[in-house]
């Protein structure tokens, strides 16, 4: 998978501050550390959760050392529905994977706790859309809309240049420990930076969460159980919701490969290019992605969809 997959990494351990809550249950947030933004308002059996809003249930899933905190912002810009973001695993304010713990594991957690909560459409960025992605196979008929953006898929077309840029970000951050920089060196790929780097602003922001990453992926197997097995696109022939498909037009050409697939394997499957971004359209130019996302979204909810809200067996 190219674009923001994540080195291997990480040895399963509870990072310092937390703690694992239960099944379901109720839990805390973790000890903030110093420089944390404000805390979440729940959690998702250890994933840490924020919500803004009324309306409609949407979810939002980031991309690799990103976290919920990217995307207030732009819910500003989509009132009349209630947002909800959620920290993966390493991230932000949440636990890591457990032992055992895989991508289907993941899949099948999300999708309960969205349809608990009432959550009928989905929008997911760069590697939150390897989790979204396991979600619509296996759970076809749960979401009444799905929005990937930048997409990518486990066992997809990869970048050799940004796979060696992974090699070298685990190097360094074995090798010196430093949260700023391995940071740095991160936000340094062109490949999926670019286009915020023209963009200073959204540069400065996107670059204080990522400064907050811990890094704690990098050690042992970390976020391997997410990137393995291959996904199997073609099955998303069973996703009958409308899917938007949506990349810059300068795009990575391996995420531009996915995203084809993607909208192609989908009955209700839309490709939109946004001209002028590039691997983060969606906060590169957030205005006018969010008008695209916003004229999905309420094409949705007109349409609905045979049997939302049911979890696949």
């Amino acid at each position: 998978m190219t674009g923001d997959r994540p080195a291997p990494g990480g040895d399963g351990e509870r990072r310092a501050g937390g703690r694992t809550p239960g099944e379901d249950g109720p839990s805390r947030s973790p000890a903030p550390r110093r420089g944390d933004p404000p805390g979440p308002s729940a959690h998702w059996d250890g994933l840490a959760v924020v919500e803004e809003g009324d309306g409609p249930g949407v979810l939002w899933l980031h991309g690799y050392t990103m976290s919920a905190e990217i995307w207030p912002p732009l819910w500003r810009r989509l009132p009349g529905y209630r947002h909800v973001a959620v920290d993966l695993p390493w991230h932000g304010r949440s636990r890591p994977l457990r032992a055992g713990e895989d991508r289907a594991a993941l899949a099948d957690l999300l999708v309960r706790r969205a349809l608990h909560d009432s959550v009928r459409h989905v929008v997911a960025l760069s590697f939150g859309t390897v989790v979204a992605l396991e979600m619509a196979l296996r759970h076809p008929h749960a979401f009444t809309s799905w929005t990937f953006a930048a997409p990518s898929y486990a066992g997809g077309p990869q970048d050799p240049a940004i796979e060696r840029h992974y090699l070298d970000l685990a190097l360094l951050h074995r090798r010196t420990g430093s949260r700023g920089r391995t940071a740095e060196l991160w936000m340094s790929c062109r490949p999926i930076f670019g286009g915020v780097a023209a963009r200073p602003a959204v540069r400065s922001a996107l670059a204080a969460v990522i400064g907050r990453h811990a890094w704690d992926e990098l050690g042992g197997t970390g976020m391997r159980p997410l990137l393995e097995p291959r996904q199997p696109v073609t099955r998303l022939c069973a996703v009958t919701a409308p899917l938007l498909v949506l990349v810059g037009d300068g795009e990575i050409p391996a995420h531009h490969a996915c995203a084809r697939t993607i909208a192609a394997a989908a009955p209700g499957g839309v490709l939109h290019v946004l001209p002028g971004t590039g691997h983060l359209a969606l906060l590169e130019e957030p205005r006018a992605a969010l008008e695209i996302v916003d004229a999905h979204l309420a094409r949705a909810g007109f349409r609905g969809s045979a049997g939302p809200g049911q979890v696949s067996r």
